[in-house]
């Protein structure tokens, strides 16, 4: 062996051996590790209490056909919903009891103590897919049943990034408990039994699959935020995209329908499309102009009696894109359709006379309209 070479691997082997040298490695931070199992062992206790303390108001619904003798029978759908009230009242989704509105199978609550009770409808709101449920035996007392109300929160004050926890029975799977945090808010879906959207959805990735309909969707805290109700996929299966009906409008529509009144919806009486790029060149707008252009004004609705101007064209056909452009409502900025339906849902009613600003001819007007209620 040369004397090059034996020099060459003695610095080669020195190099490995400094590093290996264990001394040169620094364990973690004890306190840091500390820390994060703290936390950890925080999170699961949170978890456990919150499963523990809403599983007292969530219930699994269930409907069966009849025998011939009105006994239940076969099992034809199951749900989920959660104790609105101290009086009994149990909400819910429309669609879940859907089926008990036009035949006659029998509702049937059971409580994660295993008990069953029969249940009646109380009211419904489709546009919403909403809908309250009470047990009907009269001999029972709803104290007898260990049924609480859920806590409500505030879901306008939600932003992406946040906690959820749903609580339902998907696949017929009662009482689970998945979570995840809220995706989007204010996105706008079809509520598939009426014409129009049902505004301000919350999108969470907590896994909603069929069964968890009607069940609650709660905050960190354990308070509700929203109603699941729809998944987006193509197997009906969780894909990571569950939507839910927003707290804040079940508390406008809920009391309304426990009274036995119909909810109703404030309506200007537009179409109109939303300001995208192609739209604003077509239009000769600015760039990235926020509001919303309108197409047509329903004649005699609301905005036509304020003197609101749709498209100048026929038809849709041949749309010329100078109908006047929204852009706030009471002074709340409109940067999509999708943001004035959930104004309007949220924050008025039939009756109420709103200022609308609008862009016409490049100058900014502002319209009082007095709303009406959307027709069925």
């Amino acid at each position: 062996m040369t004397k090059k070479l034996l020099i060459l691997i003695t610095s080669l082997l020195s190099l490995f051996l400094l590093s290996c040298d264990n001394t040169q490695w620094e364990p973690p931070d004890e306190t840091e590790v500390k820390i994060e199992e703290n936390l950890s062992i925080e999170l699961e206790n949170k978890y456990r209490n919150i499963f523990t303390n809403s599983t007292k108001s969530v219930v699994q619904i269930n409907l069966y056909s009849r025998d011939v003798f009105g006994i239940p029978d076969n099992k034809i759908g199951t749900g989920s919903g959660f104790m609105w009230d101290d009086e009994g009242n149990i909400l819910t989704n429309y669609h879940v009891i859907q089926p008990a509105v036009t035949s006659n199978p029998m509702i049937v609550v059971r409580t994660i103590d295993n008990d069953e009770y029969m249940a009646k409808i109380v009211g419904l709101d489709s546009s919403a897919d909403l809908a309250i449920i009470k047990i009907s035996n009269q001999n029972i007392d709803s104290d007898q049943i260990n049924l609480y109300p859920l806590d409500l929160h505030d879901s306008d004050l939600i932003s992406p990034g946040d906690l959820t926890i749903a609580i339902g029975s998907p696949f017929d799977q009662e009482f689970t408990m998945t979570t995840g945090i809220v995706s989007a808010i204010g996105r706008s879906l079809d509520s598939t039994f009426t014409p129009y959207k049902i505004p301000s959805v919350i999108q969470t990735d907590a896994a909603i699959n069929p069964g968890n309909s009607g069940g609650p969707l709660l905050n960190k805290d354990g308070k509700v935020i929203g109603i699941n109700t729809q998944i987006k996929s193509s197997s009906r299966q969780n894909s990571g995209v569950g939507f839910a009906v927003p707290i804040n409008l079940a508390k406008r529509i809920v009391p309304n329908i426990i009274r036995g009144e119909n909810h109703e919806y404030s309506y200007l009486g537009i179409t109109a499309l939303n300001l995208d790029l192609g739209t604003r060149i077509r239009a000769d707008i600015e760039e990235n102009f926020k509001g919303i252009l309108i197409l047509s004004v329903l004649e005699n609705g609301p905005a036509s009696k304020s003197g609101i101007m749709g498209d100048s064209s026929a038809t849709r056909s041949n749309i010329k894109y100078d109908g006047d452009i929204i852009t706030k409502i009471d002074n709340y900025k409109i940067n999509s359709f999708e943001d004035l339906i959930s104004y309007l849902a949220l924050n008025t009613d039939p009756g109420d006379i709103v200022e609308i600003e609008v862009v016409r001819d490049y100058q900014y007007l502002t319209l009082q309209v007095k709303l009406e209620a959307r027709p069925d």
